[in-house]
């Protein structure tokens, strides 16, 4: 197959801005439409959870799959799938009242069939955009970021004048333009079926197998698991430190918030600008940024809390940027959807226990919590020094060479 031509890249870029301008939507619409119908916190989560639980499970088996599959094909299912299913829960909810066990089925599909698509997605990159891999990795990152704040923006206020169940209209227009844009793109061929292929169980647990014995990869895992652990309870620690901690106005608790998205798009940016530095140096770089920042949630002040959150977002970005780049340069092809779904198994795994031990130590003292943060991030870095060969091949040792007996 021949690389993606510029214009089909700008398509792919469009169709990806689109489709998370729609999730913007989504992310505010469901919320709401739970608290319309119960008014219930505890139901909020439960499908909150549900919309998070693919990336564990079915994720590390559709990982598997995207590494047997036409790219292509799963990204049909995955992107019209989710279609039809956000169609179907707007048609559901809009005249009736929907039982709640709907909006959880719904949530888990969704994120389920999502998963196809992002997966296969992340398998197909390396062969259609070959050199461009990097870079391509870091505009995906800016689309997705811009798009994250415009979506939730237009999400709030046309739910204001339509109601939230129109938003899950405009979710699903979102993944029919980006199905219809799918048609366009050099897709490589699906993997070679050969005779004495394993099965599909055998051959994923094979596959997760070489991933542990990859030189370097508890480090790499390590770092995923540490970022994944600082990330999730940021936004909530600042603007609970900012409105509670500092007794700020609204005005400063938005402005905090807004430092957060305005960090996103700036490693977005950043990351693209740094696309030549290797994957590896890049994450180790962002980890020491992201500590930087971190220090500053310890001046009692709104506006270092808002400084720090948004160098910490910048590095975290930028960080995650890195990353895939990382495992699309070092993983073979035959195991990228694997590898991709392993990482997010282990992101969903420390975002729970992340949250706990933020809001236990958040009750203690906020500068306990924010020292987890400060820890994490100087743990990561660590973790990556020394790391150019990190998800490489361990590198087996010759055998000694017997001696020949002399006649």
């Amino acid at each position: 197959m021949s690389p993606a031509k510029p214009w089909q890249r700008r398509l792919h870029l469009t169709g990806m801005w689109v489709n998370s301008l729609g999730g913007g939507a989504y992310n505010i619409a469901l919320p709401l439409i739970v608290l319309q119908t119960s008014g219930s916190l505890a139901q909020m989560s439960i499908v909150a959870v549900a919309s998070q639980l693919p990336k564990a499970f079915p994720g590390v088996l559709i990982g598997g799959l995207a590494d047997r599959m036409s790219p292509r094909t799963m990204t049909h299912i995955g992107y019209w799938g989710q279609a039809l299913v956000v169609a179907a829960m707007a048609l559901l909810i809009g005249p009736w009242h929907t039982p709640f066990w709907v909006l959880v089925l719904g949530a888990f599909l969704r994120g389920s069939l999502d998963m196809f698509a992002r997966t296969a997605t992340f398998v197909a990159i390396p062969k259609m955009y070959g050199g461009g891999t990097a870079k391509f990795n870091a505009s995906v990152s800016t689309a997705w970021t811009s798009a994250s704040i415009v979506g939730p923006a237009i999400g709030g206020a046309l739910s204001a004048v339509w109601g939230p169940w129109w938003l899950l209209a405009v979710d699903a227009v979102s993944f029919t333009v980006i199905a219809l844009i799918m048609n366009f793109l050099p897709w490589p061929d699906r993997p070679s079926s050969l005779p004495d292929r394993p099965g599909f169980i055998r051959e994923l647990s094979a596959g997760y197998k070489r991933l542990s014995q990859l030189h370097g990869w508890w480090r790499f895992a390590g770092t995923v698991i540490l970022i994944g652990f600082l990330s999730a309870p940021l936004s909530t620690l600042a603007i609970f430190q900012t409105s509670v901690g500092l007794g700020g106005s609204t005005t400063e608790v938005g402005i905090v918030g807004a430092a957060a998205a305005a960090g996103l798009f700036c490693g977005s940016i950043l990351s693209g600008l740094f696309s030549s530095w290797r994957p590896n140096i890049l994450m180790q770089r962002s980890s020491w940024l992201m500590a930087g920042g971190s220090s500053l949630f310890f001046v009692p002040s709104w506006i270092a809390v808002a400084s720090a959150l948004f160098i910490v977002c910048t590095g975290g970005i930028a960080w995650t940027v890195g990353r895939t780049s990382l495992i699309h340069q070092q993983i073979p092809s035959t195991d990228l959807g694997k590898t991709m779904t392993a990482v997010q198994f282990l992101e969903t795994v420390s975002s729970p226990l992340s949250l706990t031990v933020a809001t236990y130590l958040m009750g203690v003292s906020s500068s306990m919590a924010f020292a987890s943060i400060l820890f994490a991030a100087l743990l990561s870095g660590l973790l990556a020094l020394k790391s150019d060969s990190i998800l490489s091949p361990q590198e087996r040792e010759p055998e000694p060479r017997q001696s020949e007996t002399v006649h």
